[in-house]
């Protein structure tokens, strides 16, 4: 239930937006690597069981989930808060811990799921207080926040 809600969510919003040039690399099972440079105006989204990448210029380029071996990105990364509703979640990339503050100057209830939809973690977060986050493998998560979700990825 869960992995078809987070699903549903990444069906619906773009996963990766992209705020400076970034190479997004497909490998395909059935027909070798393609590249794509992604720009601001660009984005990557799933749609009805294909991985769309739109990079900005022309009409998306789609490939269906089954044909994905795997998929890269390399480029330009920063440090980047996540702002949204006076929600504000920081460091992101983050490495050990996470922030999460918010202007009602009440504590958050937070969520953290890996990408397939798993809860990995929960509680409630005082103000600036910091959230351990050490014990995650790098990759990218998905982290609910008083009922906004967020992507944010650990290095």
């Amino acid at each position: 239930m869960i992995k078809k809600t987070i699903l549903s969510l990444l069906f619906f919003s773009g996963i990766i937006l992209c705020s400076a040039q970034v190479t997004v690399e497909v490998q395909l099972i059935s027909s070798g690597t393609q590249s794509f440079s992604v720009s601001e105006a660009g984005k990557i989204y799933f749609d009805n069981g294909y991985l769309m990448v739109d990079d900005g210029n022309d009409a998306p380029f789609s490939f269906p989930l089954s044909d994905i071996r795997k998929v890269l990105f390399s480029g330009t990364t920063s440090v980047e808060t996540i702002e949204s509703d006076h929600i504000r979640i920081y460091p992101n990339p983050a490495t050990t811990f996470l922030r999460i503050s918010s202007d009602r100057n009440s504590d958050s209830r937070y969520q953290i799921f890996s990408i397939d939809g798993r809860l990995l973690m929960s509680g409630v977060c005082k103000q600036e207080e910091t959230i351990n986050i050490s014990r995650l493998p790098k990759g990218l998560y998905l982290i609910k926040v008083d009922g906004k979700t967020f992507k944010i990825s650990k290095s």
